[in-house]
């Protein structure tokens, strides 16, 4: 006779194995951001105090756990990144754009530098960069939409180029190595942002 098995057993069971999918992906996060760019399992499960044989039973590998753990930061950080109503003053938009990135910026930096080191050897993170650039864009394209639409497309996408470049990650990471304060940073985008939106329609060209 075959057992049954009672439905709250399978519920607890399923609730119990996605606190460890979490804590797993948690541990990954937190020993990045200490500094370790691709931790191994054993010391994910050492971090989410868990025996190493539970890590294989709820993830095929250490990509796999990447890939969960890039999933709650896009969630808790990524998400954050909204568009400004195109309809604002200019500098208001700048403003919300530079402010929003910075929050997210400071919160997701030592995941990012990381993330830097793996680019090239994991498709997760790989994947996960060009999606947050993909994101980053799509902002500034809605936000600024007024501004792009008074443009050539050539001009447009110079504009559009040039205003990703003053509100990157790149840029925000380089001012904070010269040892500048997270308001000092914003300040300095937003002077980029603005002198970029306030440049001639023809880019410059003589």
């Amino acid at each position: 006779m075959s057992s049954i098995v009672a439905p709250q057993a399978v519920d607890g069971r399923v609730a119990r194995g996605e606190r460890t999918r979490q804590a797993l992906a948690e541990a990954m996060i937190v020993l990045i951001e200490e500094g370790d760019p691709l931790p191994t399992a054993r010391r994910v499960a050492e971090r989410a105090g868990v025996s190493l044989r539970l890590v294989f039973h709820h993830f095929d590998d250490l990509e796999s756990i990447l890939r969960a753990a890039v999933g709650i930061q896009e969630e808790r950080h990524w998400r954050n990144i909204r568009p400004a109503a195109p309809t604002l003053p200019v500098h208001e938009r700048v403003a919300r754009v530079v402010h929003q990135r910075a929050v997210v910026f400071r919160a997701v930096a030592p995941v990012r530098r990381s993330a830097e080191l793996l680019r090239h050897t994991s498709p997760t993170v790989a994947a996960e960069l060009g999606r947050a650039g993909e994101w980053l864009r799509a902002q500034l394209r809605t936000t600024f939409a007024p501004e792009l639409e008074d443009r050539r497309p050539a001009q447009a996408r110079l504009l559009l180029d040039a205003l990703e470049v003053a509100t990157s990650w790149s840029t925000w990471d380089q001012l904070e190595r010269l040892g500048r304060s997270p308001a000092s940073c914003r300040r300095t985008m937003e002077t980029l942002a603005t002198a970029v939106l306030s440049g001639p329609l023809d880019g410059g060209r003589p």
